[in-house]
């Protein structure tokens, strides 16, 4: 399957160096999902609409340098489209059952209460299969900006990478199709 990121491009990052689209930054702690000391995480998105809504979508105006990364010099947001294993074994928070299990109801699953969502986060982390072994790669939930864009998470720790294959690069501007379909989903204004 495929999913996408926005992530800071630099055209001659070699793979894990900053503005490479398979860099983690780590530590993670500001995400709803993170928890440092237990693993780092992916957020990906299920289509790239998605991807440039979850990093854009609390913007109010759109606007040509919300692409640029000033924190990395000469790097400019980009789309990464990633292939994933069709096995890869995800926790989906939009099946009912599961969150049943987990005691979680549907208003906590987007919550932007980060001490929420890491804590189920961790505890889905550490459930384990009847053999001892992890039992999930990652959760799947909605966006809490459009419930039709699905939004994954994967897990990686220091014994195991998430199994991501790049695919393709895209840069981004206000003229991007993808850019342009989260814009009108969003009803945002471009300045």
């Amino acid at each position: 399957m495929l999913a996408y990121r926005i992530f800071p491009y630099l055209p001659r990052a070699q793979p894990g160096e900053p503005g490479h689209p398979l860099y983690l930054h780590k530590p993670q702690s500001g995400g709803r999902l993170d928890n440092p000391g237990s693993y780092d995480l992916w957020y990906l998105a299920m289509t790239p609409a998605g991807a440039v809504a979850e990093v854009f979508g609390d913007q109010n105006q759109w606007t040509a340098d919300m692409f640029d990364v000033p924190y990395l010099r000469g790097s400019r947001r980009a789309l990464a489209t990633l292939e994933i294993p069709d096995s890869i074994n995800l926790l989906d928070l939009d099946n009912a059952q599961n969150l049943v299990d987990l005691r979680i109801k549907p208003s906590e699953v987007v919550t932007r209460n980060r001490a929420a969502s890491q804590a189920w986060a961790l505890r889905v982390f550490n459930q384990r299969n009847t053999a001892g072994a992890q039992q999930w790669a990652g959760v799947k939930w909605w966006s809490f900006h459009r419930p039709h864009w699905e939004i994954i998470g994967i897990w990686e720790t220091p014994s195991r990478s998430a199994p991501l294959t790049l695919r393709n690069i895209e840069r981004l501007d206000l003229n991007n199709m993808h850019v342009q379909d989260a814009m009108k989903s969003l009803a945002k204004t471009i300045v």
